[in-house]
């Protein structure tokens, strides 16, 4: 099978690449560096917010891992003859997670006039990452997943990811809790111990993406892991690390009170909303019955700590300090 693979270099992009060279399928990555190309890949020097090349007639199926905005994806869908399209969406395009275990038919409203807008301002070089788009940026996906039904002939399937982990991952979310726990003295999280966390290996994630193309499936599905509590996955990072540090859980609003953010500050840490409190805790059984299948914690575990612990001198963007550690005991 001939895949195209819009970005193809970039963290998801490249696991993709990687399971579809193993399963075998002809691979093209659109780039507009021809850097981080996956071995065995060809490399296709574009831009889609510029001028695309003729892609008609040479691709049996597009994964596009960075569409943002309906235009990126009407843009695309004109430069190709209709062929399978496999959109990768986000679990963010829900506007209330209140419910445990909640499916792909939750309420999903599609962009506003200001929404559009504000993507139509944003930089072209900026337009392929999230950070720019905000608290428009559920809408705005939800918005492609209706484009791409109307531009590729209703040939798609949407794809809406939570949190995707593994070595390389430049959100550092789940790494820095690998480090922290690689680290010596006690640990301290938000709690309780038993709240929701749901994360996916990169690996396969991309190995669902191509399972998608290679099947033709025409659906909408979640696309992560099962859940489990945060209690679970600091346990089995510690027995993956060796370290017999213990575990503190302070109430949230000891961490709050500190000054310490959800997401950046607490990764993986979802704020006290009701409106998000699920965003952690979906289905996927509708992914499973697809054909969704993930490694056992313990195997990401290790393969991030085997890359982070020859990364130790990088700081990483998210997760509290030594300071800011010392700040939250002090409030509590």
């Amino acid at each position: 099978m001939r895949i195209l693979i819009v970005g193809g270099t970039g963290f998801l992009g490249k696991a993709a690449a990687e399971a579809a060279i193993v399963s075998g399928h002809d691979v093209t990555v659109m780039t507009r560096s021809g850097i981080n190309v996956a071995e065995g890949a060809t490399t296709l020097i574009a831009d889609r917010e510029g001028e695309l090349p003729d892609l008609k007639g040479q691709f049996d199926a597009i994964i596009d891992t960075c569409a943002y905005a309906p235009d990126m994806v009407t843009r695309l869908a004109k430069a190709a003859e209709p062929v399978h399209y496999v959109l990768v969406s986000s679990i963010s395009v829900y506007d209330h997670m209140a419910v445990p275990q909640f499916d792909e038919t939750a309420s999903a409203p599609a962009a506003t006039e200001e929404d559009v807008a504000l993507a139509a301002s944003v930089e072209p070089a900026l337009r392929g990452t999230a950070t720019p788009y905000g608290a428009s940026y559920g809408r705005l996906k939800r918005s492609c997943e209706i484009a791409a039904d109307a531009a590729f002939a209703g040939q798609c399937t949407h794809i809406r990811l939570g949190l995707i982990v593994g070595p390389r991952d430049y959100t550092e979310r789940f790494t820095w809790w690998v480090r922290r726990c690689d680290q010596d003295g006690p640990i301290i999280a938000p709690a309780p111990a038993d709240r929701p966390i749901q994360i996916i290996d990169v690996r396969d994630a991309g190995a669902f993406l191509v399972k998608m193309a290679q099947d033709r499936t025409c659906d909408t599905f979640h696309l992560t892991g099962q859940p489990m509590t945060l209690g679970t996955m600091l346990d089995s990072i510690r027995a993956q690390t060796g370290k017999t540090t213990s575990v503190e859980y302070l109430p949230l609003a000891v961490f709050t009170k500190a000054g310490m953010r959800h997401w950046t500050d607490l990764p993986l840490i979802v704020p006290d909303d009701p409106a998000f409190a699920q965003i952690l805790n979906v289905s996927t059984a509708k992914a499973v019955a697809a054909g969704l299948t993930t490694r056992p914690l313990a195997e990401t575990i290790q393969s991030v700590l085997a890359w982070d612990r020859t990364h130790r001198n990088t700081a990483l963007g998210c997760g509290m300090s030594p300071e800011n550690e010392a700040a939250v005991k002090a409030a509590s």
